[in-house]
């Protein structure tokens, strides 16, 4: 009977065990499996540190891929953008303002309704009742 990967991999590990050793004194096989492991391990170890030690070069291009923008096209195009909604601006304050117009021609007309009147709203009918006495009257 010859060793499980388990038993292998913990021999490997540091995992020691009597039985273990004696396996692998008596058993070609598995001693041979033992070293193919311990190979491939310090074979992985030494590349990662050679990847480790070898410097490290990054290219770095001479020029960006895409140009800067300028700030004198950045300026130009609010300039454009900005007469473009000029019109729009002093379209909406004209409509602004002749609504307020309207608003403070209402409100000038309940001023004068109101300040015409010869008394308060609530005696009116009074007055038109005396009104109708006095032509009844006559």
């Amino acid at each position: 009977m010859h060793l499980s990967s388990e038993q292998v991999l913990e021999w490997t590990l540091g995992e020691r065990c009597a039985e273990v050793g004696r396996h692998l004194a008596d058993c070609r096989e598995c001693r041979e499996e033992l070293v193919g492991l311990q190979d491939g391990l310090r074979a992985f170890r030494q590349s990662a540190h050679d990847w480790a030690d070898a410097p490290v070069r990054v290219a770095v291009p001479d020029r960006l891929v895409s140009p800067p923008v300028s700030w004198g096209w950045a300026g130009l195009t609010a300039m454009v953008i900005g007469l473009a909604l000029f019109p729009l601006y002093l379209d909406i304050r004209e409509t602004q303002r002749e609504a307020e117009s309207v608003r403070d021609s209402l409100l000038l007309d309940q001023v004068q309704t109101r300040l015409a009147r010869t008394v308060p709203q609530s005696m009116e009918p009074l007055m038109e009742l005396m009104a109708e006495e006095r032509e009844g009257g006559q």
